[in-house]
């Protein structure tokens, strides 16, 4: 295959629960509505992130073939809050996932898969800059804590961000951060002076773009990552994760061999997808990431080790707020915008 066709898979997964202790016991208290679990992060670590961990894969007769650390093989965060749970309450899932992203350093050139998040799910738009400062510094520091490395990406909540946000990631040394393609507003390739619009989530998203700060002669910027929007979606809603090979051949149809570039095929979706969303789906995944994948000529990879290997030839800027969930920028945690989360209307 020539440089120009090669073609990559990221799959990033966004694992993240509430705290959900009482303040005045420092304990979760059981949870009715997650029975016959004791509470909605057992429940959930019991579909999803322990299965995760170990999934099975299994061939024609169902029979097991394969013991798979997903973790191992795909692109990941985990809010510090969750990972603070796990350590004392699920240990075998929480040493997996540790586990799997010291093995994937090996991998992947020296490019671990797990990147940190911003500490308290906090939308960062909304934050002050002292705050913004706070909750990367702290997301940093306790991921390497727990990864006994830097942190080289970080997951921002809701992909919720602004200029300041992004000028708050460079000053803290992180390299990349991942958006929704409605978030880009133009881009041009460097050195050129043709920027085109892409604000109605049209940027090609197989390769990364590099943001610079205004003002500062192009000398601080990050990188950035816009994920396959339509392929994202349909994880969600099109009941992808109950077929392993449905998923795989959708996947595939994010490989446009026109482009003319190698390609980075890349969706991120709510790590809680892959078995607690839909049941067994932590086995499609595990499917896709060593089976499927090599079927149809990919390439597993993370995000640092691609931008090692394709530095951005294309600058971006971004609109002025925005998020991955929210049409209106950030006016789902600011005022009633009309948008809902697809629960009941209280």
């Amino acid at each position: 295959m020539s440089e120009e066709n090669k073609k990559y898979l990221t799959i990033h997964g966004h694992f993240y629960q509430p705290p959900r202790e009482n303040p005045w016991i420092e304990e979760i208290e059981i949870q009715d509505s997650a029975a016959p679990h004791h509470d909605w992060n057992e429940k959930i670590t019991w579909q999803c992130y322990s299965p995760n961990g170990a999934s099975r894969l299994v061939d024609g007769n169902n029979s097991i073939i394969e013991i798979s650390n997903n973790y191992q093989y795909m692109s990941f965060n985990f809010g510090p809050t969750l990972l603070s749970w796990l350590e004392k309450y699920a240990q075998n899932a929480y040493q997996r996932i540790l586990e799997a992203d010291k093995n994937s350093i090996e991998l992947y050139n020296g490019h671990g898969c797990a990147i940190a998040q911003v500490y308290n799910h906090i939308i960062m738009p909304l934050a002050n800059q002292n705050d913004k400062i706070t909750q990367v510094i702290w997301g940093l520091k306790d991921f390497q804590k727990r990864f006994k490395r830097n942190a080289e990406g970080i997951w921002l909540a809701e992909t919720a961000v602004d200029a300041q946000t992004l000028e708050v990631l460079i000053d803290c040394g992180v390299k990349f951060t991942i958006l929704s393609p409605h978030q880009a507003k133009c881009i041009n390739k460097i050195g050129e002076h043709n920027w085109q619009d892409v604000s109605w989530g049209t940027i090609d998203p197989s390769q990364a773009y590099r943001y610079f700060v205004e003002g500062t002669d192009k000398q601080k910027y990050i990188d950035l990552f816009f994920y396959d929007g339509s392929i994202s979606k349909s994880v969600a809603f099109d009941n992808l994760l109950q077929d392993g090979k449905k998923f795989s051949y959708r996947l595939n149809e994010g490989y446009v061999e026109s482009r003319g570039h190698a390609q980075l095929v890349n969706i991120a979706t709510d790590g809680e997808s892959y078995g607690h969303h839909t049941k067994f789906g932590d086995m499609a995944l595990a499917y896709v990431l060593r089976v499927g994948a090599k079927n149809l000529g990919f390439k597993i990879t993370n995000y640092a080790q691609f931008l090692e290997m394709y530095p951005p030839t294309y600058e971006v800027d971004i609109k002025p707020v925005s998020s991955w969930s929210c049409a209106h920028g950030v006016g789902r945690w600011m005022h009633d915008c009309g948008c809902s989360t697809g629960a009941q209307p209280n």
